[in-house]
């Protein structure tokens, strides 16, 4: 459109009476936020002078009039933070108060309506719309149609009629930057412009541009389970957080983002997607990696690997001995049938005959084996193995109490029969003392005779574990299964916990009741799903099982080959059918089609997914004679992306031990970050990390780190590369000392 057209005068219009407003109403939330504080300074004033120093001795009534005080500064605080969210409200809105428009005829009516959408809602003194939440149910539309049909959902009802106009805005420092009438889906202009930028911070809202298969996903609610397939670069992550987002607006009354929680690949990955619900003017909800809820969960008692140990064990440790039998330990510790073996021996446990004994007290039977028998088999069992044996232990306790306190009084008399104690306290201590020293040793027998030792259990089922695993359809002979449990025994003896043993030590504290409720959480986003097993898939659905559940990954980003998925179908089972909706997104919209191309051809398989029409250069593979010749290279490239204004550059490894050397080399040459661990903190930049742990990141540029024969040299590695590629914005430079890896040889 010209700037002289007409259109662009009534636009312009608009948008400076939708500025007055939001300015309007930003002044008024800065005025009360000032009012606020001033009140909240006065209340301490008036504290101090009506109150001055609290003290006991001053009386209850100074107290009462002190707590009073207090609950008065508390709504002061909570008046303050809501006016503060508002404040960051409209500064946004004021900033960019729309993106979109739509005019749309409903059916029956003669005219039609304009909408115009944004980041939040904003009404008039009439309570009129000015703008509509993008999250609005007619807000749909302007995702989910072109020019012609439409419809939309509401409280009421399906609104049907039809979108006679769509238009795409951008709107920065309160002027109209660009408009384009479009009749088509969410892509080109507006699209192309955001993806064809630098990136140089965390991740970013995508409510702009989100496309019609991800707006499905993100308002999806007819199923308490989604599994949401998709490419790498199709915004998987970025729906997830979209979809939260929209949660908490449609049901604000029930939710807040305290019964949300995300699993993420590691806290890398929290730390990146942190910004996102913020600036859709959301609270954060809970974040946390399964590594992290597992090690909370499991205690101190052992030493525990961590993922990455276990990853840079897979990728370095190939020429050790015992490579073979560890592998073969993780395979098996992952597998569907491994956790038909852990489910039938939960049974065993459970109805396992317990050596329970008599309770005497002084001669005197207080209760017997034959009881405490049926009130385990009987009375508490429809409560899990700990809960029961709780119960056993605080029932015989009570049932204990009034022997105790008549064993205290009889040994009180004795003591004040001897006159050699005055005081009257002095002699009950020495009653209670007296008999809790004779008790010792009934107390030790109902403590065994109730214990819950987790890791005796797990160390019981691999003593047994011949006995469990037989099954005449196993993958796994004779000789395997006593490997792995002799490799299994050997490391719980030595007081180490391996990474695979983590997740099954986890289901059995979980299925015997050993694990606080987490009743409050009604949501749980999985994010890069296909890096659970269907174990920890058990794990969750255990733990969550009130809860709705949209698991997002892409089966060709398996970065472990043995510790994965596999297949969705291997979690049927977990998720009932009629209940689960599973969604491809089609179409991957981070790189430039022609470093897509390229990764693409590393999965040596048809691929069908699309990818946007962008274009760029085309990837570089560089072969040199030595490593060093490589990090020469990388310092080189790296001075000049950064002189094109590229902002975030990832330099990714294989290993650790890789992006250490690298990082070494360049640390004193040029402004360069290092990420080796799953708990670092995202930097943004020239950075370098380990491919394991660049999942679900973006750059500018990815520079990947020697593909040699010597390093990338087996099939297990190729997702690992690939996930690795896929990583690129812009620009994708592959460097390789000596040969190349055969899975580049295409």
């Amino acid at each position: 459109m010209k700037r002289n057209d007409l259109e662009w005068k009534l636009e312009d219009q608009w948008l400076e009476a939708v500025l007055k407003e939001a300015r309007k109403q930003f002044n008024e939330k800065v005025d009360f936020k000032e009012k606020f504080k001033k009140d909240a300074i006065e209340t301490q004033r008036q504290l101090w002078q009506d109150i001055g120093s609290v003290s006991i001795a001053n009386g209850m009534d100074q107290i009462v009039e002190f707590m009073e005080f207090i609950d008065a500064m508390k709504i002061q605080k909570r008046k303050h933070e809501l006016t503060r969210k508002f404040q960051e409200k409209y500064e946004r809105i004021v900033e960019s108060p729309y993106f979109g428009r739509i005019d749309f005829l409903e059916n029956g009516e003669e005219r039609e309506e304009k909408f115009y959408i944004g980041i939040s809602n904003l009404t008039d003194d009439n309570y009129d719309f000015l703008v509509y939440d993008w999250r609005a149910p007619v807000s749909s539309m302007f995702y989910d149609y072109e020019i012609g049909e439409a419809m939309f959902e509401c409280p009421e009802g399906i609104v049907e009629g039809e979108l006679t106009l769509k238009r795409q805005y951008k709107i920065s420092n309160g002027k109209i930057d660009y408009m384009f009438d479009s009749n088509i889906k969410i892509d080109d202009e507006i699209l192309q412009d955001i993806l064809s930028k630098n990136t140089d911070n965390k991740m970013k809202t995508i409510i702009t541009t989100i496309q019609r298969e991800q707006n499905k996903v993100i308002r999806n609610e007819e199923y308490k389970n989604l599994i949401v397939q998709g490419p790498a670069g199709s915004g998987k992550t970025s729906v997830a957080l979209h979809r939260i987002a929209y949660l908490l607006y449609k049901h604000r009354d029930k939710i807040t983002a305290q019964n949300i929680v995300i699993f993420s690949p590691n806290e890398i990955f929290n730390d990146y997607i942190s910004n996102v619900l913020p600036e859709l003017g959301e609270d954060n909800m809970n974040q946390t990696t399964f590594k992290e809820y597992m090690h909370n969960a499991l205690g101190n008692g052992l030493k525990k690997e961590n993922y990455c140990e276990m990853m840079e064990y897979i990728l370095s440790s190939k020429d050790e001995p015992s490579y073979g039998e560890r592998i073969n330990n993780i395979k098996y510790k992952a597998s569907m049938e491994f956790i038909d073996v852990l489910k039938r021996y939960v049974v065993y446990v459970e109805n396992l005959d317990r050596e329970f004994t008599d309770i005497n007290l002084r001669g005197q039977l207080i209760v017997s084996s034959e009881e405490i028998n049926k009130l385990f088999f009987e009375d508490y069992s429809n409560l899990p193995l700990k809960r029961r044996l709780q119960k056993i232990r605080e029932r015989v306790l009570f049932l204990i109490e009034p022997y105790e306190k008549l064993w205290i009084e009889d040994v009180s008399h004795e003591l004040k029969e001897t006159g050699s104690y005055i005081d009257k306290n002095e002699i009950n201590e020495k009653s209670k003392a007296r008999v809790k020293a004779e008790m010792r040793e009934l107390y030790y027998s109902i403590d065994k005779m109730t214990e819950f030792d987790l890791v005796d259990i797990y160390k019981k089922l691999f003593q047994n574990l011949d006995y469990f695993a037989k099954r005449s359809d196993s993958e796994y002979s004779e000789q395997r299964i006593h490997e792995i449990k002799r490799y299994t025994l050997e490391n719980l003896r030595g007081k180490l916990l391996n990474y695979e043993d983590q997740a099954p030590l986890l289901y059995l504290k979980g299925v015997l009741g050993d694990l606080p409720k987490t009743s409050s959480i009604k949501y749980v986003i999985i994010d890069e799903a296909q890096d659970y097993t269907p174990l920890q898939y058990e794990i969750l659905k255990q733990l969550f099982s009130h809860a709705d559940m949209t698991i997002l990954g892409d089966l060709n980003q398996s970065i472990n080959p043995f510790m994965n998925v596999g297949e969705y179908k291997n979690i049927a089972n977990i998720f009932p059918e009629d209940n689960t909706c599973i969604i491809n997104l089609s179409k991957s919209y981070r790189s430039t089609m022609e470093i897509t191309r390229f990764s693409r051809r590393l999965l040596n398989k048809e691929i069908t997914d699309g990818c946007v029409e962008r274009s760029g250069e085309e990837p570089l593979l560089v072969g040199f004679s030595n490593d060093e010749a490589i990090k020469e290279r990388l310092l080189s490239d790296i001075k000049i992306y950064k002189e094109k204004g590229h902002k975030s550059i990832g330099i990714i490894t294989r290993t650790k031990k890789e992006a250490q050397e690298v990082f070494n080399f360049l640390k004193d040459k040029v402004d360069v970050k290092g990420i080796m661990k799953d708990d670092d903190e995202y930097v943004s930049g020239i950075l370098v990390i380990p491919a394991y742990l660049a999942k679900g990141l973006e750059f500018d540029v990815a520079l990947i780190y020697n593909v040699g024969n010597e390093n990338y040299k087996s099939e297990e590695e190729r997702l690992l590369l690939y996930t690795a590629c896929t990583r690129a914005l812009h620009v994708l430079d592959v460097y390789y000392s000596g040969k190349l890896t055969p899975l580049l040889n295409f």
